[in-house]
């Protein structure tokens, strides 16, 4: 039975462990533009995030205990004795990577946040549809619909009712999935050089992005959305304050070490900082310097819709 009010981390300890300073600390930015220290253990943890609940009272802690924690400790064993003195890896050392790069993916809070817009939306069109004069509901029944198999709209509301345990639940298939996609990828370890800014991280540290459609239609677009069977998709991860790992269809070589410049660590930290509500870092000043950055562009951004109201009225 799960113990009850259980702090659980929505991105592990040992991961975020990588991105602490000389006194063992992580320097975190919060969506209120807070700017605080804080040890790995007490970082993003939220109250029964992993517990799956039962109608008929208590819950389980094994998606955590006995899945995910398995997970990480293979992790931490590849990333302490092979990615982090830059020594080559194995098959068997990229499975594990791309078995723990797919959990971040399906364990991070933007996938939960996924599934809760989902279930709303769901919800949001079902009042609509039941809200529509008897009339229109005859003429839409009478519309060719797919034949394949479907579920009724209060069944799939029902399932929606509890978006912790469902997508806890889901997160084993899911991983399963992703890990074979990302483990047929090219993937390469980019290093930051001395004296560079430091590789962020954030509570959705796993960011996929189509670099080519973005620039071609633009960021936050339909058509610029990212997936995994696109060629010119990346999936990257950054694995401490030195070292991220991009992985892609594209690339020549496979689990290379690769220097990189300032301008591309630059890059990564912006894609990270997009998909984040809290970012962390390994140094205060370069973090207190970016949560700036980010509240004078959201001052400005709101500043330009609001005069782009006034001058519509």
């Amino acid at each position: 039975m799960a113990r009850p009010n259980k702090a659980q981390h929505k991105i592990p300890r040992i991961y975020l462990e990588a991105f602490t300073d000389s006194s063992g600390l992580l320097w975190v930015g919060d969506k209120g533009f807070n700017l605080f220290s804080r040890k790995p253990s007490h970082v993003l943890t939220e109250k029964d995030y992993y517990t799956i609940r039962f109608k008929t009272g208590g819950g389980t802690l094994n998606i955590e205990t006995k899945y995910l924690g398995g997970i990480e400790g293979a992790y931490s064993r590849v990333y302490r004795n092979k990615i982090a003195k830059r020594l080559p890896i194995d098959l068997h050392d990229k499975a594990i990577l791309a078995i723990f790069l797919a959990s971040i993916v399906e364990r991070q809070p933007g996938r939960r946040q996924s599934l809760e817009k989902f279930f709303n939306d769901v919800r949001e069109i079902t009042e609509h549809m039941r809200n529509l004069p008897e009339a229109s509901k005859k003429a839409m029944a009478s519309l060719p619909h797919s034949s394949g198999p479907s579920i009724p709209a209060d069944d799939l509301l029902k399932m929606g009712e509890d978006i912790g345990s469902l997508h806890t639940a889901l997160i084993p298939e899911g991983v399963k999935d992703i890990a074979h996609i990302v483990f047929d990828m090219k993937w390469a370890f980019m290093v930051r050089p001395k004296n560079c800014v430091p590789f962020i991280t954030s509570d959705n540290p796993a960011v996929m992005v189509n670099p080519v459609a973005e620039a071609k239609w633009g960021v936050g677009k339909i058509v610029s959305s990212p997936g995994l069977g696109q060629k010119d998709v990346e999936l990257s991860l950054p694995l401490s304050s030195d070292i991220a790992l991009i992985c892609g269809w594209l690339m020549t070589m496979d689990c290379m070490y690769v220097p990189v410049t300032e301008k591309e660590v630059l890059d990564m930290n912006r894609r990270i900082k997009r998909h984040a509500r809290t970012i962390i870092c390994s140094d205060k000043k370069i973090l207190g310097e970016m949560i700036e950055n980010v509240r004078a562009y959201k001052e400005k951004k709101a500043k330009d819709e609001l005069n782009k109201i006034r001058n519509e009225t």
